[in-house]
Order: structure tokens, then C-alpha cells, then sequence
């Protein structure tokens, strides 16, 4: 059963983005139950795989229309996606040189991006697209 399960509390009320982040709260599961299931070494190769393609994505489409509809917050918003995609590169480089990683660090991280960034600076952007007409 997983942890997280998508309701409209987690929506930003821009459909596209909504279904990527559905993406994030299936990695999120899958960091849990590879806990859970002491399978954490199995799955956190594939893991770590898709948070990078995560990061390349779903921020491709975020700075996209950011772009396209002069988003004001868009400085501190890019900053926080850099932040992302270093630290999902930085765990692609640990498992490719075999270095330990503490996959119970991997599923906090995904958990913590989830509560700091999407459910407070990604509602935000949510809010001012929608006022732009994005849905």
C-alpha cells in the first residue's frame, strides 16, 4: 500500500503539472516501499534514474511557461530546481562509482521537495498561471 496517495490538496490547478508531480508521488512510494520491503538497494538505482529525468522534465515544463507568461518568482523558483537536479546528479554519481547510499536520505529528500517546494512554491506558480488562463 503506498504512503502517498494524489488528492486535489496536492494540485496546483495546472493539469500538466499536476500529472508530472503524480510522477514524484510514485517515486516517493517507491522509496517507502523499497524500505519497507528491505529491497532498497534493488530499487534505488532505478530510483535515482528517475529523479533525474524527473528534474529534466518537469522542470523543462515549468520553465517553459514561466517563460512564455513572465512568472516574477521565476529566479528563486529556478534556483530551487538547480538545487534539485544537483543533488538527484550528485546521488546518480554515488551509485554509478558503488558508493553507499542511505536510501531512508533518498525517500526524505523526495518527502521534504513535496512539502517545501510543490506544495508552497509550485501552488504559487499554480495560482498565477491559472490567473493567466493556464488550467
Amino acid at each position: 500500500m503506498p504512503i502517498l496517495e494524489w488528492d486535489d490538496s496536492y494540485s496546483v490547478g495546472v493539469e500538466l503539472i499536476d500529472s508530472e508531480h503524480k510522477q514524484l508521488i510514485g517515486m516517493i512510494n517507491k522509496a517507502y516501499d523499497s524500505i519497507k520491503n528491505m529491497e532498497e538497494e534493488k530499487v534505488l538505482v532505478e530510483l535515482v534514474k528517475d529523479m533525474n529525468a524527473y528534474a529534466a522534465a518537469h522542470f523543462g515544463t515549468e520553465e517553459k511557461l514561466m517563460k512564455e507568461h513572465g512568472y516574477p518568482a521565476s529566479e528563486g523558483h529556478l534556483k530551487m530546481h538547480d538545487e534539485f537536479a544537483i543533488k538527484a546528479k550528485t546521488l546518480h554519481n554515488f551509485v554509478r562509482s558503488e558508493n553507499e547510499i542511505e536510501p531512508v536520505k533518498v525517500f526524505k529528500f523526495l518527502a521534504d521537495w513535496l512539502r517545501d517546494h510543490i506544495l508552497k512554491t509550485d501552488k504559487d506558480f499554480g495560482k498565477f498561471l491559472n490567473e493567466q488562463g493556464v488550467r
